[in-house]
Order: structure tokens, then sequence, then C-alpha cells
């Protein structure tokens, strides 16, 4: 199960992730947070940002593919 800390690695499902891949050269990213945001209509979501920039979004689960796990970060 990918977790907040988790680097992934935006997969081209979509014309806009192929569009940050090929042009934006923008391929691995971070997990900040996973939660069921509106614009996913209550499906699990993740809220990645590029590493090396500011750039942050989100993406369903087939948009991205696990590229390093991070041990839990936050202590429960």
């Amino acid at each position: 199960m990918i977790k907040v800390g988790d680097i992934v690695e935006l997969m081209p499902t979509n014309q806009r992730n192929r569009q940050l891949r090929a042009q934006e050269n923008k391929h691995i990213w971070e997990v900040l947070k996973v939660d069921a945001p509106i614009y996913l209509k209550g499906d699990l979501g993740f809220y990645i940002k590029h590493i090396g920039s500011d750039h942050t979004r989100w993406v369903c689960a087939e948009d991205i593919s696990i590229q390093e796990y991070r041990e839990n970060l936050y202590e429960q």
C-alpha cells in the first residue's frame, strides 16, 4: 500500500501525465497525503509533489507506480 513519504513514478495514463513526463521531465514524485478528495468522487487519491519543484497534484492509484518505500514518518 502506498503511504505518505513514498517515492512514486507518474505513469503516462492520460494526456496531462504524458505531458508532464515528456515536456517537463517530471517523472518522480513524493506522496504528501492519502485521502478521498471530491475531485476523485470519493475514490482513494494521492496528493503528490514533484521532486525538484513545487508542483503538486492529486492522482488516483492507476496514475502512479511505487519507486521507493519509506519507513513510517509519523508516530501513531
